[in-house]
């Protein structure tokens, strides 16, 4: 798996983002900082938001969905505590962005993601194949039933509002996996629940966060 820095460009605006993300604590741990390097965010950006591509905002790309902040990215990847190996499923891949940190991350283990819009699919394939990334299969599909054919995961993320999470996807999530998800109507909080021999628990929950809704049968009604 080839990967490649950002930009001589635009390395200082992605120097200026990571400071931004370390003083708001946004940004705490040396793999992902790392991730955040070599996946350059520009690369999965549409041509018309390039200059901004490394402000700490979500930006939009087609099909009314967005690129996630920065902020809002490194957390929830440093809450997945992704390890070298593992098997991820992503619900709902958009630009391919944190599809691509997700795999940068996972080292030797492989991330399964799942987008229910056609030209949001081709969109991340074609990013995510600029960047030679060869451990992440993206799949057309309905995220919010998962993907079963190749469960059980370690990790399962979510990258869209939902008011509960599918339950479909406990079922997919292996024992002593995490599963992330911004779970809310108007306004969402950050969960991270962790499925155990004794049932799922919860292991964090932030308030405050705002995602466009997961669509899909389990997804918003209306």
């Amino acid at each position: 798996m080839t990967r490649k820095k950002v930009d001589k460009k635009y390395s200082s605006q992605l120097d200026d983002l990571i400071r931004i993300l370390k003083n708001t604590k946004f940004l705490t741990n040396n793999k992902v900082e790392s991730a955040f390097r070599n996946i350059p965010r520009h690369e999965f950006v549409m041509p018309s938001e390039l200059d901004r591509a490394y402000y700490n905002e979500p930006l939009p790309i087609m099909k009314g969905q967005t690129i996630s902040q920065p902020g809002v990215v490194s957390r929830m990847t440093e809450w997945l505590d992704i390890k070298n190996g593992q098997k991820i499923l992503e619900i709902g891949t958009g630009s391919g962005w944190q599809t691509a940190i997700l795999s940068y991350l996972v080292e030797n283990g492989i991330v399964y993601s799942v987008e229910i819009h056609p030209e949001l699919v081709n969109f991340a394939r074609e990013n995510l194949k600029k960047l030679e990334i060869d451990n992440v299969h993206v799949i057309l599909d309905d995220g919010s039933v998962g993907y079963p054919k190749t469960s059980p995961y370690d990790r399962i993320i979510i990258t869209a509002a939902c008011t509960e999470i599918p339950l479909p996807l406990f079922d997919q999530l292996g024992e002593n996996g995490l599963i992330i998800a911004p779970v809310g109507d108007s306004s969402q909080s950050l969960v991270v629940l962790k499925k155990t021999s004794e049932g799922i628990i919860e292991i964090k929950n932030q308030s405050n966060y705002v995602f466009v809704p997961l669509l899909g049968k389990f997804g918003k009604k209306g």
